[in-house]
């Protein structure tokens, strides 16, 4: 018999329980397991605030508090498009977050009511049917449809144009209508992380705006009301400023903070002087400044723990034939020293990555002793070892990889930087080129790369690396999906396949073993580090919340 599943007492162990069809929790792992959670603990944030907790009151529910209604805010880079379909960038997903919504929103252990009230998952371990939110209207006033909501998951992962986000859902096999209702969502296979990532990743969006947008070939380039979330832009301009409202009929209550002007400012300490200067309200803090400000009891500041990882990818296909040898893939890994990149290249505000997944904060990762427990290799600082791969490997007195492609701006230079030091050292030669992250993005999506700088905020489940390291057809590759590693290696998809949808709690965390064990040997792509993020905000502004990856301006306020 089914079980109605309501959301609000869910925890996101229960997820991962009920989409692997239904198992119950299992006993701890024997002896012979690493020793995992599905909900490992956070690190302790730091600063001048405790942890942001999470808001006890719908954010419309005191509009009096303070007169101030605007709050200046910032960006580091350059928005690449409004179309959550076709965008992979954190950048434009900061911006996603307060326009656009997805059925329920996921938080750690936290699951809440979005554009979803309730769900269900049926026998069969891959339907899941969804309650729709009829108090939610879209930007234009329309109310939301079922229909809106099957649609958009069809059109954004299977019929339309666009691959970026399909790449990370790739196993949809359809979204319908089932009543004014209800909403049902199938996967082709098990898959015990799918439906939190249709939860997490599915923007629901207007069909009808949509597509008109799409007509007038405007689509991503200019704002359109086809989204549900507390804010609508009025001034776009990519390149400088941003500027948001206050939606006035948002299901949840009206936005405290009515206004919201974004700037775009590329250098660190323009942000800095600015923040400082009382220009900006609240930043993401340039690393070099976080010292100085965390220190200063005139501001707020928050570090928030990521299940971010930096890391570098490495085309096997490149002209740079030497790539194709694992053994030489393998030193380049021995030869990074971790630890003086976190402090060169993110000031100290980051922690090693010896594998792909931080084992603070993601299900399927393990740390270093868990995976030398089970024979998993790491790559710990070792240029001797390294230098001895490369003599294995018949390049004795070093090879040229040639360049690695790096995001211009941010910490990338300097990590890339480290890296092509800790390369010299080895005998091994490197160029850095610099593009901007619509490029780099570009040059990887077309395999047109020896090295590139990368990284991604993964989902709580492992499985969202499945996107870069997943085995295409020939059917697959002519519908538009793509990975940006592309090894087309089937032990590591099938490996991938099996942890994600093996029933069993205890068996998928050795199948994760086995990924993490594939992933370590072959060393397609290296994992440098998990950041950290640094906020400081203005001591009169109230956060109540910043979560893992993102911060949500509808959860701020003014006290004064």
């Amino acid at each position: 018999m089914n079980k109605l599943l309501k959301v609000v007492a869910l925890s996101l162990a229960l997820v991962l329980v009920l989409c692997a069809c239904g198992g119950s929790k299992t006993e701890p792992a024997q002896p012979s397991q690493p020793a995992q959670t599905s909900q490992p603990a956070q690190t302790t944030p730091q600063g001048n605030v405790a942890q942001p907790a999470a808001p006890a009151a719908p954010a419309g529910a005191d509009n009096t508090k303070s007169a101030r209604d605007t709050i200046k805010l910032t960006l580091n880079q350059v928005v690449e498009t409004l179309n959550p379909y076709d965008s992979g960038a954190i950048i434009d997903w900061q911006c996603f977050t307060q326009l656009y919504e997805t059925l329920f929103f996921i938080e750690g252990d936290r699951m809440e009511p979005r554009l979803g009230t309730e769900w269900e998952a049926l026998d069969d371990g891959m339907t899941y049917r969804v309650k729709i939110n009829h108090d939610a209207k879209f930007h234009n006033g329309d109310p939301l449809t079922a229909e809106d909501v099957a649609w958009s998951l069809q059109y954004a992962l299977i019929d339309g144009p666009y691959t970026r986000r399909r790449t990370n859902i790739p196993n949809l096999d359809y979204a319908k209508v089932i009543d004014d209702d209800t909403v049902e969502i199938k996967c082709t296979e098990t898959d015990a992380s799918f439906i939190r990532k249709i939860f997490m990743n599915g923007y629901i969006l207007s069909k009808k705006e949509f597509l008109a947008a799409e007509e007038k070939g405007i689509t991503g380039t200019e704002w359109v009301p086809w989204g549900t979330g507390p804010y609508v832009i009025t001034s776009y301009n990519p390149d400088a400023e941003i500027k948001f409202t206050a939606f006035p009929d948002y299901y949840r209550g009206e936005a405290r903070i009515k206004n919201v002007e974004i700037s775009i400012l590329a250098d660190n300490n323009t942000i800095t002087v600015g923040f400082e200067a009382g220009d900006i309200d609240f930043i993401v803090v340039p690393t070099a400044a976080w010292e100085n400000l965390s220190n200063n009891s005139n501001y707020n500041t928050f570090l928030s723990p990521t299940n971010h990882t930096s890391f570098i990818h490495i085309n096997i296909n490149s002209p740079h034939t030497c790539l194709a040898d694992k053994r030489v893939r393998k030193a380049l890994a021995y030869a990074i020293n971790r630890e003086a990149m976190c402090i060169a290249a993110y000031d100290g505000l980051a922690t090693p990555a010896y594998s792909y997944f931080n084992p603070v904060n993601v299900y399927g990762a393990f740390t270093p002793e868990e995976l030398k427990a089970n024979n998993v290799e790491v790559y710990e600082y070792d240029p001797e070892k390294a230098k001895a791969l490369l003599a294995e490997a018949g390049y004795a007195d070093g090879c040229d990889i040639g360049e690695v492609d790096t995001i211009n701006g941010s910490y990338w230079g300097k990590m890339s930087t480290v890296f092509q030091s800790n390369l010299k050292d080895i005998g091994v030669k490197a160029e850095i080129t610099l593009y901007d992250s619509a490029q780099c993005r570009q040059l990887r999506k077309d395999h047109d790369y020896d090295l590139s700088t990368t990284g991604t905020n993964m989902s709580p489940d492992a499985s969202y690396a499945y996107s870069y390291f997943r085995y295409l057809t020939d059917e697959q590759l002519a519908s538009g999906l793509y990975t940006e590693v592309f090894p087309q290696d089937k032990e590591l998809d099938a490996a991938f396949v099996k942890a994600m949808s093996d029933p069993d709690e205890a068996q998928r965390k050795l199948d994760w073993i086995e990924v993490n064990r594939i992933m370590q040997d072959q060393c397609y792509s290296i994992p440098t580090f998990h950041k950290a993020i640094p906020y400081a905000f203005n001591k009169d502004l109230v956060c109540e919340e910043i979560n893992t990856n993102y911060y949500y301006v509808y959860n701020f306020y003014w006290a004064n």
